[in-house]
């Protein structure tokens, strides 16, 4: 019995790539492949800054919070830099963290100095670190699962990592507390 995940799965796989560079509006652009070796399929940008790729394993070349997707897949089908982009990480029809309480991950271009992780991203589908169940109990993906990758706070805010983020938040909410003693 197809579940939902398999159906929305097989349509990605099935979706005619059809962005391709003139007269379209996304900041995507996609290199064709040589004949005979076809670009990778995936992430999948279905609003700006917002990717679905399908999940393609755990590997222990990975380390904690970060997400590996094929390098060649990075360059052909996103914007993301992985020297700058910290990414919202969830998996598709689950419920969503706010924000505050969310973690951000590292994007790792997957390429020949991770053989392992490499083979389970051919593609363009999103590895994760081995352990991730451990950090993530409910929110890590399984077998069949479609992963959202989402750049939007990276792009908004910029540079954004958690510490700062949270950094961020505390004193804001110090801010808060230290009006409300003054309004008493």
């Amino acid at each position: 019995m197809a579940t939902d995940s398999d159906v929305l799965s097989s349509r990605i796989f099935e979706t005619e790539i059809t962005n391709t560079g003139a007269g379209n509006f996304s900041s995507v652009q996609r290199k064709r492949g040589a004949t005979g070796n076809p670009a990778p399929a995936f992430p999948v940008e279905t609003l700006r800054h917002w990717y679905v790729t399908p999940f393609g394993g755990m590997s222990v070349e990975l380390e904690p919070f970060q997400v590996g997707i094929n390098r060649e897949a990075l360059e052909t089908n996103t914007s993301l830099d992985p020297s700058t982009d910290r990414v919202r990480v969830t998996v598709l029809g689950r419920v969503r963290r706010p924000l505050v309480l969310d973690r951000f991950f590292e994007v790792v271009p997957l390429d020949e100095r991770h053989p392992e992780a490499l083979r389970r991203s051919p593609m363009g589908e999103a590895v994760f670190p081995e352990g991730d169940d451990v950090f993530r109990p409910r929110d890590s993906p399984h077998a069949g699962d479609d992963v959202v990758i989402s750049s939007v706070a990276s792009q908004r805010l910029g540079l954004l990592d958690s510490d700062a983020f949270a950094e961020i938040l505390q004193e804001l909410f110090r801010n808060d507390r230290n009006e409300e003693q003054e309004n008493s």
